[in-house]
Order: structure tokens, then C-alpha cells, then sequence
């Protein structure tokens, strides 16, 4: 059996994420993937039996780079508002500069395709997020509420800015993440 050529693959995922970005998730087919990917729809199926089995691959690749990237930097040593900073503007500057995946991460988790082992290592990967949450209510810095509610509240005004920044064709400046860091930390 031959090996999967590893640039098929991303060609895969490059198009099928302008898809998702132009179509949304619902709205693309294995026909449409294919075309956009400049490959045969007979060859996309050896790589992907169906478009769920491609959905659930392109996830678990986004989901893995996307919290790779977020948690760059953050050293154990500094102090709670150093590592929070930090890691909020880590996640901004990765959906701005990935937005297809943003894109794509925002749709797959509200879709079918997201199912409940897919979510449970989704939030496997953001273990540092949640330790470094419960680090900051122990010190009294985040208030004394659900975790969650803390992570639902960072990644829906990270989105939404991200989106809104998106297509009104404008760029985020530091001092607008700089403001919204601070509504961020002020709410929480």
C-alpha cells in the first residue's frame, strides 16, 4: 500500500478551510474540496472516506496547532497577569493571522461533525488554560465562578473581535487589543 503524500494532504485542508471561510461547513461537498484542492474527487477518497472522516482529521490538525500556539511563551515562572496577558494576545494574533482556521474551529465545534470525544480533547489541549484559570481564582485574581465560563467569555470576545476586525477590512491594532484585554480582565 502506498504511503499518502503528505502535500496532497495539506492541499486538502488548505482548500477545504477557504470553503468552510467562503461557504461555511454545511455548504461544501467532497465534489467542491476536490476542485479547490486542483486534485481528482477518486483521489480525495483514498485519502478521506467521507467528508466526515476529513472534517474530524482537519479538526483535530487546527485544534493542535491553534493551542500550540496559544500557549507559546508562557513561562511557568512569570507572575498570573504576565502568563494571562500573554496568552490572550497569543489567541488573538493566531485568529487574526489564521482566520480560515478560526473560521473553521468556531464552525466544526457548533456542527454535527463535533462529537464528544472530539470536544474532550479539545479541552485536553487547553489544560494550561484551565490551570492557569484555577491559578487565578486561588490568588483571588479571576473571580470565583466555573472555569468554563471564564474560557466561553475569553474565546466569544476574542471571536467576535476577531470577526468584526476581519470583515470590516480593518486592522487590529495593539492598542485595540490592548482595550479589549482590558474589558476582558475587568469582567472577569
Amino acid at each position: 500500500m502506498r504511503s499518502k503524500d503528505e502535500s496532497k494532504i495539506e492541499s486538502i485542508y488548505k482548500a477545504t478551510l477557504k470553503l468552510v471561510k467562503d461557504r461555511g461547513l454545511a455548504g461544501i461537498t467532497m465534489s467542491d474540496i476536490s476542485k479547490a484542492a486542483s486534485i481528482a474527487t477518486g483521489t480525495l477518497y483514498i485519502y478521506f472516506k467521507n467528508k466526515d472522516e476529513l472534517i474530524k482529521a482537519l479538526f483535530t490538525a487546527c485544534r493542535q496547532h491553534s493551542a500550540e500556539q496559544y500557549f507559546a511563551g508562557l513561562d511557568e515562572s512569570d507572575a498570573f497577569e504576565e502568563k494571562l496577558k500573554r496568552l490572550f494576545t497569543n489567541i488573538i494574533h493566531y485568529k487574526m493571522v489564521h482566520f480560515e482556521v478560526s473560521v473553521f474551529l468556531e464552525q466544526a465545534y457548533h456542527s454535527p461533525f463535533g462529537c464528544a470525544t472530539d470536544l474532550k480533547k479539545k479541552q485536553k489541549m487547553l489544560v494550561p488554560l484551565y490551570a492557569l484559570i484555577d491559578e487565578g481564582i486561588a490568588v483571588r485574581k479571576i473571580k470565583e465562578v466555573e472555569p468554563e465560563l471564564v474560557v466561553v467569555f475569553l474565546f466569544g470576545i476574542v471571536n467576535e473581535m476577531v470577526k468584526h476586525t476581519y470583515y470590516a477590512g480593518k486592522k487590529l491594532t495593539p492598542e485595540a487589543v490592548s482595550q479589549l484585554y482590558a474589558l476582558f480582565r475587568s469582567g472577569i
